[in-house]
């Protein structure tokens, strides 16, 4: 298969201490996972390719052309070449050989078992190892519970706090718990609407009215966590399409400096792109499968890493966003530390909330047309 890359080479933050040769020689340790599960031969496996290729110029700066796929990979070198790095570092790089083992369907148990090894060559403990061996063997009810129970979402202290940044007046017992009886955090919604045009607020009320969202603190609302997630839409400027989850949730998983925040990843691929997951968010997402595979979206998806990993603060509960409600849009971008998309991945159809395309039909039917974009 022919390798094609973003035309810009970009480098995670993560891996900036990397030297060149480190980097190829973790862009070839993914390509040894492709082979690994027979990628060629098998669509999944087609767009686990264009996701490797998108790693390697995105993420980790290194065209894939130059590496040699012909030349022998060993898992025990790849060990003692990284046997210095930072684990953080090494760990942010197993999570991009677990996101490469995650998006085939099936999932060979070969692959699973090779990830492993990769960790333990690397020394690193990752708790969604786990994850890659249930779904290679069919356990999808386990790895639904795992991920609920683990890793981020699994934190009730996280939960605690984020109750508070979310402004609920209740004691969440779990991330997806509705609050639809809190007329306080009702009418906070409610009242961004008094907010200037072109500010944090006034804009993600706009858009709640466009899309036919319920605002949360009332019946037939979403949860607060979700509620929360849609301030990164606006913030980072991502369409409420299926393509526009994956980006949103990639940036958000990757933009929590704890490396827990991987979990947003997983749970995402495996609702739109295997649908090993059959709902997420508490009933909020439903699985919808094959849409990394759509042209370009290994670039957006990296993409998404890398602008979450280049504002590397926690996103979903470490941040008050009525208290930026009054700032200009812009402002609220730069004080958070979200940088723009990249050319590439806007190339690539990375769509913001008013494009014309940036919205689903049934959000038209539902919505304000006062508040919607324009239609082509």
């Amino acid at each position: 298969m022919a390798r094609t890359n973003s035309s810009t080479l970009t480098l995670d933050p993560d891996f900036q201490t990397l030297s060149q040769a480190q980097r190829e020689h973790a862009l070839q340790a993914l390509y040894f996972l492709s082979e690994q599960a027979g990628s060629q031969n098998r669509p999944s496996g087609r767009t686990q390719l264009e996701l490797i290729h998108a790693i390697g110029s995105c993420l980790l700066g290194v065209d894939s052309d130059s590496i040699d796929l012909n030349s022998e990979f060993s898992i025990q070198a790849l060990g003692s070449d990284f046997l210095d790095v930072p684990a953080v570092i090494k760990h942010r790089l197993l999570q991009l050989f677990l996101l490469a083992e995650l998006v085939l369907d099936p999932l060979p148990e070969e692959v699973a078992i090779a990830v492993e090894q990769l960790a333990d060559s690397l020394a690193i403990q990752e708790e969604f190892l786990s994850v890659g061996r249930d779904m290679s063997r069919g356990a999808y009810a386990i790895v639904a519970n795992d991920l609920h129970r683990k890793g981020y979402l699994g934190d009730p202290l996280l939960l605690e706090k984020g109750g508070r940044m979310m402004r609920v007046h209740k004691h969440l017992m779990d991330p997806f718990e509705c609050d639809d009886e809190d007329p306080e955090l009702l009418q906070q919604w409610i009242e961004l609407e008094q907010c200037d045009t072109g500010t944090l607020g006034r804009t993600i009320w706009e858009y709640y009215k466009g899309r036919g969202f319920i605002f949360a603190g009332q019946e037939g609302s979403v949860n607060p966590s979700i509620a929360q997630h849609d301030w990164l839409h606006v913030l980072a400027n991502y369409a409420t399409t299926i393509e526009g989850e994956l980006e949103v949730f990639s940036f958000i998983g990757s933009a929590i400096p704890d490396p827990s925040g991987f979990s947003f990843i997983v749970a995402i691929v495996s609702l739109f792109e295997t649908g090993r997951l059959d709902q997420w968010g508490g009933g909020a997402l439903n699985a919808d499968k094959g849409h990394l595979d759509l042209p370009g979206m290994p670039v957006r998806l990296a993409d998404a890493i890398i602008r979450g990993r280049k504002c590397n603060r926690d996103v979903m509960y470490d941040i008050d966003y009525f208290s930026l409600k009054d700032l200009p849009l812009e402002q609220a971008r730069e004080i958070l530390g979200i940088p723009e998309k990249s050319p590439d991945a806007i190339q690539a159809g990375s769509l913001g909330i008013m494009h014309p395309k940036g919205i689903t039909s049934y959000q038209r039917a539902h919505g304000d047309t006062s508040y919607q974009p324009p239609v082509e």
